[in-house]
This record gives C-alpha cells, structure tokens and sequence, in this order.
C-alpha cells in the first residue's frame, strides 16, 4: 500500500501527503474502477501509470476510513469542470487530490469544499514569463523582486496557491488565475476571487516542508 503519512491541518480537514513510489499491489488494484484502470492505462510512462494508480488507491482507502463504505465500492460524480465528488448514497464527505513526481496530498472534510496543490520544488526557468501570464501584477513585480537563489520556491508557493484556490472553487481554469492574488508569502489568507456568478472567499495555507514539497490547501467555509 502506498506510504500515508499525516499533516496537521485545521479543525475537521484531514490532510495526508501520499508516497507514490510504490507499485500498488493487485488485491489493492482491484479497489479501482473500471474508469479509474483505464486511465491509468493512458499514460505513456510507467512510473506516470504507478502514480496515478498509487494516488488513487490511497484515495479510495481513505475515502472508506472517513465515510464506512468498501473502498471498491466507492462511485464518484463529476462537477462541470470536471471536479470530483462522492456519488452513489455516500455519506457526506468532501475531497481533493493533487500529485506531483512521486508525491500527492489528499485532503479530505466533512462538509467544506477543498483544493489541494502540490509540486515538488524543481528549476522553473521561465518562472517570470509564466508569472506575468498568471499572476496578478503585484504577484509578478514581487516574484522579480525575490532573490534568484529563492525563486523557484516563491513562483511554485504562489502557483500551488492559485490552484488550490480554483480547485476548491471546482472551477478549473475558467477563472484566469491573474485576476486574484494568493500571495508569494506562505502565511494563511483570505482570498476573494469574482466567479461568474458571486464573489467567493476562500482560505489558503501553504504547506512547505523541508525536503523540498511545496503544497497548498485551501477551503470555503469554516472547517467544524
């Protein structure tokens, strides 16, 4: 089974940073759905089909700890963005799952929609090019302001921001990411972001650890 290890994170939001070197075993296969095998199926590389499988199967093992249901038995819905969620009588429970490299966070909650965003901190050369598309332009003149040596963590801090945000949203890239800041800065914020129909906020934290994974979880609403 892939490696789970626990992260401290607000009130009832449970938050898991996944291993993803592990080939899952076949019983732990099985768990998929049929979907699920098939696209997993569809990448190239071997190691991207070993961490999509080792992802999911860590998801379903958690969705059935937190909900009482078999792990197999899980069935999941689509929001029009393509946003998952838990179908078929499930007890309530929200969700998220991001993986980058050999590392995924899943967050999991009783009721408040989540976002998680993850990347393993890497050389972005054209780190200032993507910030003056995707960032708002107080992000970018600080972004161009931050020394090169730290760089990459701050564009990789603020991009894992945006996205975490859009996916709690369950918007995907239908809200330009430049239109809101989420901040180069790791501390916890209130986000207002205008969607086509409300302005919506949402809290952001920053998850950076030591060994050089960079992630973000946010939420809408106040975790009970």
């Amino acid at each position: 089974m892939p490696q789970l290890a626990r992260i401290e994170a607000p009130a009832s939001i449970e938050l898991w940073r996944v291993d993803l070197l592990v080939e899952p075993t076949l019983g732990e296969l099985a768990l998929l759905s049929a979907d699920e095998q098939a696209r997993a199926a569809r990448f190239v590389f071997p190691h991207d089909r070993r961490r999509f499988r080792a992802a999911h199967v860590a998801l379903r093992r958690l969705l059935a700890a937190r909900t009482g249901r078999g792990a197999q038995a899980l069935a999941f819905n689509a929001g029009p963005f393509g946003k998952p969620s838990l179908g078929g009588g499930a007890p309530t429970c929200t969700f998220n799952l991001s993986h980058s490299a050999d590392v995924a966070l899943i967050a999991l909650a009783p009721s408040v929609e989540l976002g998680v965003d993850v990347e393993v901190l890497r050389s972005v050369d054209d780190a200032l090019e993507l910030a003056a598309r995707n960032f708002s332009s107080a992000e970018s003149a600080q972004l161009r302001s931050t020394a090169a040596t730290e760089r990459d963590r701050a564009f990789l801090r603020c991009w894992t921001r945006k996205e975490a945000c859009l996916k709690a949203i369950g918007s995907g890239l239908s809200i330009a990411p430049e239109t809101f800041e989420a901040g180069l800065d790791p501390r916890p914020r209130l986000v207002r972001i205008a969607t086509p129909s409300s302005v919506v906020s949402v809290e952001v934290h920053s998850l950076d650890d030591a060994d050089g994974v960079i992630g973000a979880i946010a939420w809408i609403g106040q975790p009970s």
